[in-house]
């Protein structure tokens, strides 16, 4: 054999050497599944506090010490919403650092405030729960305030896009149609406490395509604008909104239906009046109630259009720097074409019949915004 053979040779085995080595010094190479063994014994699940109460501001978790290091999850399950989430880790114990619950959940439905939540410890390479606790939630996640990087559809009465509050939502368009919040049933659930809003009915318009919704105003205020001043980038900010689909229709409805969700920017930053808008001096008779700063014939309205072809609830999302403007020069068509979301004063929902004059209806549940990123309500 020559040289060049024994040291090529030589090589290679020096290479698998050192593959064997790195695997087995690397924990991140090595498997990520551990299963108990026949004598694994998991000792008592508990948690550090009695209920699940997010509004004390103290983290929530499960405590638990174990014979051995073993790949185990814990399975929540809410009584009432039905609402799912699961931790999962590997580890010879749990406590705060590995099996927390920020009151998140996985699925469709959030968890409810005051249901009972059920909490099965499952252990790989044994059968069934390992251990099994119950607790109650007697307070959610605080959804109804601003945050660096979230906020729900809010106005100054105080009111949210949860819609658990009055049946009576701020600013409802009635134009033909029925817009109420309505409490979830067995056949429809609403994905965020209990309520939904309802928007049903055909078309009062001349062209049969605007059938109702509802609007989201900061009223005449100073300072009358939705997002906290630095979220001024479009390519940051995004709308949220749960929409139901055409399951469970309700009789004489057609499933051609499109939901608007609009944000409406005061593009020259004062109130709208009779004096300086066209909109209001046009219309017959006084000026709409709880005028603001927006100017719908002179000021931008960008919109997110989601057409209703799915089933059941569904999570939508998109970018503002995405939204299309307006096509209506009477209603935000024939403003500067400037995205300037630090200048959004009110948000409107709107209901459309395409083709026109269709009886159609939308439900929507829990609409927000947020920065960085789209809502993931795993997070």
């Amino acid at each position: 054999m020559n040289i060049l053979k024994i040291v090529s040779l030589s090589l290679l085995v020096v290479s698998f050497a050192s593959c064997k080595r790195d695997y087995a010094d690397s924990p991140s190479k090595a498997p990520t599944n551990i299963s108990a063994s026949s004598g694994f014994t998991c000792g008592t699940l508990s948690t550090n506090l009695p209920d699940a109460d997010f509004s004390l501001n103290l983290p929530f978790y499960f405590t638990a010490t174990f014979s051995e290091t073993v790949t185990w999850k814990i399975e929540l399950k809410g009584h009432t919403s039905k609402a799912t989430k699961t931790i999962s880790g590997t580890s010879s114990f749990l406590d705060g650092t590995n099996a927390a619950w920020i009151g998140n959940h996985d699925g469709l439905y959030f968890f409810e405030q005051g249901e009972l939540i059920k909490a099965n410890l499952i252990i790989s390479g044994k059968e069934g729960p390992c251990a099994t606790i119950s607790f109650n939630l007697a307070a959610g996640r605080d959804y109804t305030s601003a945050t660096p990087t979230f906020m729900l559809v809010s106005n100054t009465s105080g009111n949210t896009s949860t819609f658990e509050g009055s049946s009576n939502y701020p600013y409802m368009f009635n134009i033909g149609a029925t817009t109420l919040s309505k409490v979830q049933t067995a056949d429809i659930r609403a994905p965020e406490g209990i309520k939904y809003m309802h928007i049903e009915g055909v078309s009062a318009e001349a062209n049969g395509f605007f059938v109702g919704g509802l609007q989201c105003r900061k009223d005449a205020i100073a300072a009358g604008y939705f997002f906290p001043v630095t979220w001024t980038d479009p390519n940051q900010i995004y709308l949220n909104v749960y929409i139901r689909g055409i399951d469970n229709l309700p009789a004489g409805n057609y499933p051609y239906a499109n939901l608007n969700f609009e944000c409406h920017e005061d593009d020259n930053m004062n109130m709208s009046s009779m004096a300086n808008c066209g909109y209001y001096a046009n219309k017959p008779g006084p000026p709409v109630n709880n005028p603001d700063h927006f100017c719908p014939s002179s000021e931008d309205s960008w919109v997110f259009k989601v057409p209703i072809r799915h089933q059941g609830w569904q999570l939508f999302s998109c970018k503002y720097s995405d939204l299309l403007p307006s096509e209506d020069f009477a209603n935000g068509g024939f403003g500067n074409r400037k995205l300037e979301p630090q200048k959004v004063c009110r948000v409107q929902f709107g209901v459309v019949s395409s083709p026109p004059f269709n009886r159609v209806s939308a439900d929507i549940d829990f609409a927000c915004f947020t920065y960085g990123a789209p809502y993931d309500p795993k997070k």
